[in-house]
């Protein structure tokens, strides 16, 4: 086995203050020849009593069955590029391949990287639920604002003030919306200002909001804490993915179970194959849904702490229990 004499002159500055990392000689035994700096700074471990030693003395197994093949790799010539969690933090390690006097060795740098890589997931996170924002928005005002319009319509046709009490609740309707899909689209945690809601009220609201042609709701009465309009968009939206794929003589029902309640409609299911996947946001099977109804419904279960699961009626329809 080579010996390598201490680093000299800029070699020795080099590897004793390597900035905020660490850098390491090793051989084909995965042995570390050289290391630097003389304390480590993210685990504060003396240089000198890493140098002769291999994996399997340094690190816990875990961390070595990681690191083994990626160092193999390097010996062999591969440069290597990836993270690494070790001592609850998140380490990115970049090695290459060497040539010293005929004999492969590799060169390991790594640095400490865990803030940077938590500011770099919540910022993904961020611009995924600004995407989400844009698209619930859009989706879920298209019906009080046809609501509205067709209203509208009627009273210029007539002349009868009552219209304009639905162009006036359904322009309430998109106001809530703006505001309960704003709050929705800002935090994945539950709210903490819910009270008591009846669902078939809620129910029955959401199904006024809808062209549910000749489709038809039968409700039974619950209450849950929640925020009543959120609900409103949750029901909107699962009744009228239900019309859309169940066809206009389908019936909706919604009623309690233990610990939450269930919708379920009498139209043709979701295939097996579909269900895990008809939450993803813009995932669609057709119809002319865009994908994103589910994923409001989804998100809204999730801000009042519901899972949702998705099973058959007794009719082979959908069944969306939420507990």
């Amino acid at each position: 086995m080579k010996s390598f004499p201490p680093p000299s002159g800029g070699r020795q500055a080099l590897v004793e203050h390597f900035p905020n990392g660490v850098l390491v000689l090793f051989d084909a035994d995965l042995c570390y020849r050289v290391v630097g700096p003389k304390t480590l700074p993210f685990t504060e471990r003396k240089a000198q009593d890493m140098v002769g030693k291999q994996l399997s003395e340094l690190f816990p197994e875990e961390t070595v069955t990681e690191l083994k093949p990626k160092l193999q790799a390097t010996i062999n010539g591969s440069p290597q590029s990836f993270d690494i969690k070790y001592m609850d933090q998140i380490h990115h390690i970049e090695t290459r391949p060497v040539d010293i006097d005929g004999e492969p060795y590799g060169v390991l740098v790594t640095q400490e990287v865990t803030d940077v890589r938590k500011i770099t997931k919540e910022l993904k996170q961020q611009n995924e639920r600004l995407d989400q924002f844009a698209s619930m928005v859009s989706h879920d005002l298209r019906n009080p604002l046809g609501v509205a319009l067709g209203e509208l319509e009627e009273y210029r046709e007539t002349g009868d003030d009552a219209y304009l009490d639905g162009v006036k609740g359904a322009l309430e309707r998109i106001e809530d919306l703006i505001v309960d899909l704003t709050a929705l689209a800002q935090t994945s945690h539950p709210s903490k200002s819910f009270k008591p809601v009846s669902l078939s009220t809620v129910a029955q609201d959401a199904w006024r909001m809808l062209d549910t042609r000749t489709a038809s709701l039968e409700t039974q009465d619950c209450t849950i804490n929640g925020n009543r309009s959120q609900l409103q968009a949750l029901f909107e939206n699962l009744f009228r993915n239900a019309i859309g794929h169940g066809g206009e003589n389908i019936t909706v029902r919604v009623g309690p179970i233990e610990d939450g309640f269930y919708v379920e409609d009498t139209g043709e299911g979701i295939p097996q194959e579909n269900r895990e996947h008809v939450f993803e946001h813009g995932f669609t099977s057709g119809y002319s849904g865009n994908g994103i109804g589910l994923t409001i419904v989804s998100r809204i279960a999730a801000d009042h702490d519901l899972d949702v699961s998705l099973s058959e009626s007794p009719e082979g329809g959908a069944r969306f229990e939420f507990s």
